[in-house]
């Protein structure tokens, strides 16, 4: 985990400059105006996803620390990736932007707060070592001020950020990729049994994610464009980011197992979806 621990901070904050670049203050002011579906992309990202993530690790028994990396999972916003992919199945993309921006920003209260809840609720003790301010000044300086200062060069060097922000798109996921595969194939020997848990829990958390925001939007939601992006954002959640505030917080790589195998998973489940979409046409 040390390759995460000293490169990750580094890759997350051009990741998150990355997305910053693209939320336009005029896009989020008109989704305001009419604010349903903003608020229920929110209230399933928010609320629906933690609560599977509770639910999988009060009923199916594994170690803590994946039970730690689950919900962290569940709590984390979407990747960057989603507003690409809400393209691809022509979903709404200022309202896929402005849920990953706002859960981003939120995020320095999410993660912290939500793990420490709902770690406690199932275990009934603490996270053992787990500040809860100490990890929201991390989120703070990774997460919160490089998307910041996307959002101002965007508004004030539209020039610029319009030559560079698809180039800054492929560059976050190579740096997403290359940082998963470094790290796991540095510490595979430390792996031992976790993916024998992993394997059977990822495909079970993507299955609920889906079926969960698939049915919410359709009796929720309006329009179609819409439902489409708060399905891509409820269900490609942000591994990169995942994987580093894990390994700034803990020191072992099976925190972050579920984390890493949903994060690749969860693009194959992607691409079904965007199949199913293009056939139905």
């Amino acid at each position: 985990m040390e390759f995460v621990k000293l490169v990750g901070p580094f890759a997350i904050f051009f990741i998150m400059y990355s997305l910053g670049l693209k939320l336009s203050f005029i896009n989020f002011v008109d989704l305001l105006k009419s604010p349903k579906n903003l608020i229920g992309g929110l209230i399933c990202q928010l609320i629906f996803l933690p609560i599977i993530g509770l639910l999988i690790v009060s009923f199916y028994p594994m170690p803590n620390e994946l039970k730690i990396g689950i919900l962290l999972l569940l709590l984390l916003p979407s990747a960057t990736m989603s507003n690409y992919a809400t393209r691809l199945v022509d979903g709404n993309v200022s309202l896929s932007i402005a849920i990953t921006t706002i859960c981003s920003l939120l995020c320095i209260v999410t993660i912290p707060i939500g793990m420490k809840v709902l770690f406690e609720l199932i275990m009934l003790k603490p996270i053992e070592n787990f500040d809860v301010k100490a990890v929201s000044l991390k989120i703070f300086i990774i997460i919160t001020i490089p998307t910041m200062l996307g959002i101002i060069t965007n508004r004030y060097f539209n020039y610029f950020k319009e030559r560079i922000v698809l180039l800054f798109d492929k560059i976050s996921m190579i740096l997403f990729l290359f940082i998963i595969l470094i790290a796991v194939y540095q510490e595979k020997s430390n792996l031992g049994g976790y993916f024998e848990y992993v394997g059977i829990v990822a495909p079970i958390i993507l299955f609920f994610v889906l079926l969960v925001s698939v049915v919410f939007t359709k009796f929720f939601i309006d329009g179609i464009d819409a439902q489409r992006s708060i399905t891509v954002e409820c269900l490609l959640q942000n591994g990169a980011m995942g994987f580093i505030i894990t390994a700034q917080i803990f020191s072992e790589i099976s925190y972050v197992t579920p984390i890493a195998l949903y994060a690749l998973l969860q693009y194959f489940v992607l691409a079904f979806y965007i199949a199913n979409i293009k056939i139905v046409k």
